[in-house]
């Protein structure tokens, strides 16, 4: 096995990982922009090279799955021909930058963000003394626009804020308003990014190299040793936007807050939905090729596991909306699917004793309106790896039962088979039901 097939890395055009149905290679496509063009090429890539899955991740990524060692070289040719592929291993595995979906498109969006991401992915890819960041390390660049990051995860975030002096930046370490570190003028934040990197890094190596996320140093050092590390601006007064719901996320959606919903000529977007994050590679060639009848050259990645085709009218939006099978996308914003994780499991995974995805699809109709299920099909919790009101997690074909915890936690239950979770989640919702009566 060579260094390009590591096993348990965030898998890369250059560092592939190695996973149940062969190697993962994960396609880092700048700010999450699509051009139709790419997209199928990637269609034809997983024909070609892979096993015919595409994941869309929570980090607005693509993953082609199925790749062998044979086929990597030809797929990485591609990649470097579509001008996708990063310099060297270390620079691509860093450069993890999450960017609101619309950028550039928002008109209530604070400002264009597009050369702001450019500039930081540039950055992390060039920098070698970046390069020591671990590989989950993650930034988030909020436009401020109606397509919020406030709940998306991310180790350093940027929120753009509109003041009377113009445009500025809220800089947050990951764990909500209580880390706002300080604030940078757009053209600075490339320069923060590195400067705060480099203050983790300082106190990681002083940790011996045990701490891999900021919200772990900030529990360790706090927060008074971090805010006043690096030469930021003072912190704003301006509140921070609030994120979208996820009715906000999914289906047609208007881009014109003046225009009514029956209106056709509004500018607007089509949230599409893939459940659990996965889609065929027939799906997603079929999707590519509808949304091309419409006067639309890109789709954006969204951090929800969502595609995001921006349209030129309301009544375009339906009409692609039409094209689409259910079974393939989630065009609904109260799809019980939208209230579940799932992550690739057995046999995908060589981790996962259990078909997480399959079960998941049975399970999401159990989940009381307004709760949130997550099936890992192991302690690591790829898909969510934060606290749940219920997780089930597999082991050794059946599951554990974590109640308000993260996957790795102390189960409440043990060895459950997937009719006796369905069971303890359906006593769940009544419960929720009649309390909620109450």
């Amino acid at each position: 096995m060579t260094t390009a097939t590591i096993k348990g890395w965030c898998p890369g055009a250059l560092r592939p990982m190695e996973s149940g149905d062969g190697l993962i290679v994960r396609l880092k496509i700048a700010g999450g922009i699509v051009p139709l063009d790419l997209a199928a090429k990637i269609a034809d890539w997983s024909s070609r090279w892979g096993n015919g899955e595409i994941d869309l991740t929570g980090r607005a990524n693509l993953q082609l799955r199925g790749v062998s060692v044979e086929t990597v070289p030809a797929l990485r040719q591609a990649i470097a021909e579509a001008g996708l592929l990063d310099a060297e291993a270390d620079g691509e595995a860093v450069r993890n930058v999450i960017a609101s979906p619309l950028a550039g498109l928002d008109p209530g969006a604070v400002l264009d963000i597009r050369p702001i991401v450019a500039k930081l992915e540039g950055r992390l890819a060039s920098d070698p003394k970046l390069h020591a960041l671990p590989a989950k390390f993650c930034f988030a660049v909020d436009d401020g626009g109606r397509l919020g990051l406030g709940d998306v995860r991310a180790d350093i975030r940027f929120e753009a804020l509109a003041t009377a002096d113009g445009p500025i930046f809220a800089i947050y370490y990951d764990g909500g308003e209580d880390r706002r570190i300080g604030s940078c003028n757009p053209n600075d934040v490339a320069e923060a990014a590195a400067l705060l990197s480099s203050v983790f890094l300082m106190h990681r190596e002083r940790s011996g190299g045990d701490i891999r996320r900021v919200r772990d140093l900030v529990d360790t050092v706090g927060m008074r040793t971090l805010a006043g590390a690096g030469a930021l601006g003072p912190k704003s007064r301006v509140a921070r936007v609030t994120p979208a719901e996820t009715f906000a996320r999914i289906g047609v959606q208007s881009l014109n807050d003046s225009a009514l919903p029956s209106s056709g000529e509004a500018l607007g977007y089509l949230g599409i939905g893939l459940p659990f994050g996965r889609i065929a590679v027939g799906d997603f060639d079929r999707l590519v090729k509808s949304v091309g009848r419409y006067d639309v050259s890109e789709f954006r990645l969204s951090p929800w596991r969502a595609i995001v085709v921006p349209l030129s009218s309301l009544q375009s939006a339906h009409d692609l909306a039409g094209t689409l099978a259910a079974r393939a996308f989630i065009l609904d914003p109260t799809d019980p699917r939208l209230r579940v994780a799932a992550c690739a499991g057995a046999p995908s995974c060589v981790h996962g004793t259990t078909p997480t995805r399959e079960d998941a699809t049975r399970l999401a109709a159990l989940i009381a309106k307004g709760s949130f299920l997550h099936v890992s099909g192991c302690a690591k919790g790829c898909a969510h790896p934060r606290s749940a009101p219920v997780t089930l997690v597999g082991r050794d074909g059946l599951y554990d039962v974590v109640h308000n915890g993260a996957p790795s936690e102390s189960p409440a239950l043990r060895a459950l088979t997937l009719d006796e979770a369905a069971e303890h989640l359906r006593q769940i919702t009544t419960k929720h039901s009649q309390d909620g009566i109450a």
